[in-house]
């Protein structure tokens, strides 16, 4: 707040100074802001700016309650496994190794990956992926953004993501008399991912020379398929605000029914995941074991 005010006292714009601290607010929020600043009615833009950031931050606390159960569940499980190959099963290694006997193939299988986890070069690629990872913690969003677009389990969600939060925005501003190639640049001019971001600057661009939105959308190809036959009737119709608004609602339903549907699935899936690699793991290491016992029995 501080920092705001003191570049708003040095002749910034609030937009501008609110610019200068993307991880507080939001692009959307600062579009809202730039348009009531250039339009003249900024204390009702800074409302819809409070009630839109209000019904995201609703929506995200419903996605990170449905998946919060199975990542703990990874989270605990991983630890677990780490502490034994850690602590246990070195001791496990060490005994076997005095003895130099032949092993099954699951048991070798098991003590490479001892080793491997156990190794101090591990330890060191580990330490300098979590730095590397601080370090570059913008670009790794956007590769990991780039990644999930088009990978074909995540793909459907976030496109569904994207473009419910693309509804909303072009509701908002074309109701206040904004044009929609200046939305559709404002759009592009402000945002953290930068495929999305080229990819709506070629939607402005065709909007422009065709003066259709529908047809400038259609080169979006992760927005669903029943946006762009809603935007195609919109403006047949004269209605494209409300037929945006109604696919915002559509698109923010249907992405709580995917969520809870991969968080249901996940939690299982993680729980028998973590449960067979538990089996390899201590199968593995204790085989040996009885394969001894058996030999000592036959003498």
């Amino acid at each position: 707040i501080e920092d705001l005010s003191q570049h708003i006292h040095t002749g910034y714009t609030l937009s501008k100074a609110m610019s200068l601290h993307p991880g507080v607010f939001p692009s959307t929020v600062i579009m809202l802001v730039k348009v009531g600043e250039n339009g003249g009615f900024l204390d009702r833009q800074l409302r819809r700016a409070g009630e839109m950031i209000s019904r995201t931050n609703g929506f995200v606390a419903k996605i990170k309650s449905a998946i919060t159960g199975p990542l703990i569940t990874a989270l605990f499980c991983g630890l677990i496994l780490f502490a034994i190959v850690k602590l246990v099963f070195p001791k496990f290694l060490a005994m076997y190794e005095s003895m130099g006997i032949e092993f099954p193939a699951i048991s070798q299988f098991v003590f490479m990956i001892v080793n491997f986890l156990n190794h101090p070069i591990t330890l060191g690629v580990v330490v300098g992926g979590i730095i590397g990872s601080i370090i570059y913690r913008r670009q790794l969003q956007q590769a990991t953004f780039s990644f999930l677009l088009y990978f074909p389990a995540t793909r459907p969600i976030l496109g569904k993501v994207l473009c419910a939060t693309t509804c909303e925005t072009l509701a908002t501003l074309h109701n206040d008399g904004v044009p929609l190639h200046r939305v559709l640049t404002l759009m592009s001019e402000n945002g953290p991912f930068p495929l999305h971001l080229k990819k709506l600057k070629e939607s402005k661009k065709i909007l422009v020379s065709t003066g259709s939105l529908h047809e400038s959308l259609l080169g979006v190809d992760y927005f669903p398929s029943f946006f762009h036959a809603m935007v195609a009737i919109g403006e047949e119709t004269g209605a494209l605000d409300e037929l945006l608004k109604s696919s915002q609602k559509l698109l923010e339903q249907e992405i709580e029914v995917l969520v809870d549907r991969v968080a249901n699935a996940l939690e299982p899936a993680v729980t028998v995941l973590m449960g067979v690699s538990m089996a390899v793991l201590f199968i593995g290491m204790f085989l040996p074991i009885y394969g001894i016992l058996n030999k000592l029995g036959g003498l």
